[in-house]
């Protein structure tokens, strides 16, 4: 019998998420038991079932849908960063390898994969591209080190930032295109 008392104890907010699942027939049977034993021994949720309102009832706070999609939004973005670092990271060493050229392939498919998702991301892109000219510019001068003169650093420093925002932006604009062409061929089968 304690065992009954106990499987009705459910909290009104678990009864109030499970309610449209039983009043539309596709909740469990276990479910729909929970909710019928909860209604039998709570006027509040069989007041807001019936319709009618009862003041013992707390209402929720209503989800800020702003706040959440900011937060998926950061998350999303965040990802796509982890993405680009990694990507660009890979073309700069890449680089080091001897085979040099792979880095202008390579950087601007990054760049035009990660735009074509997002076109917002073209700042933070631009970002990390120039942050990892400077981090290939320290790397060239630390290998080079018994030979180090500023103007070498300066001199790989601009290069690097130079080729690797020309490619970045050829990259952007291949994904810029691209994604014109998705979003433009949406628009055409929603005609």
């Amino acid at each position: 019998m304690k065992e009954a008392a106990e499987i009705k104890k459910i909290p009104c907010a678990v009864c109030r998420d499970l309610m449209p699942l039983v009043q539309d027939g596709v909740a469990s049977p276990e479910s729909e038991a929970l909710v019928k034993a909860h209604l039998a021994a709570c006027p509040a949720c069989r007041a807001l079932r019936q319709g009618t309102d009862a003041p013992a009832v707390p209402q929720l706070p209503a989800p800020d849908d702003g706040k959440i999609l900011q937060k998926l939004r950061r998350r999303y973005s965040t990802h796509l960063l982890l993405l680009a670092f990694v990507g660009i990271a890979v073309g700069v060493a890449l680089g080091y390898t001897g085979s040099a050229n792979w880095v202008i392939l390579f950087l601007p498919c990054v760049w035009a994969v990660l735009t074509c998702r997002d076109t917002g991301m073209g700042k933070p892109l631009l970002l990390f591209t120039l942050g990892l000219a400077v981090l290939d510019a320290i790397i060239k001068q630390a290998a080079f080190l018994e030979s180090f003169s500023l103007s070498n650093f300066l001199w790989n420093l601009a290069s690097g930032c130079i080729l690797y925002a020309v490619l970045g932006g050829i990259g952007w604009l291949i994904g810029w295109l691209l994604h014109y062409a998705k979003e433009s061929t949406h628009e055409n089968k929603d005609e």
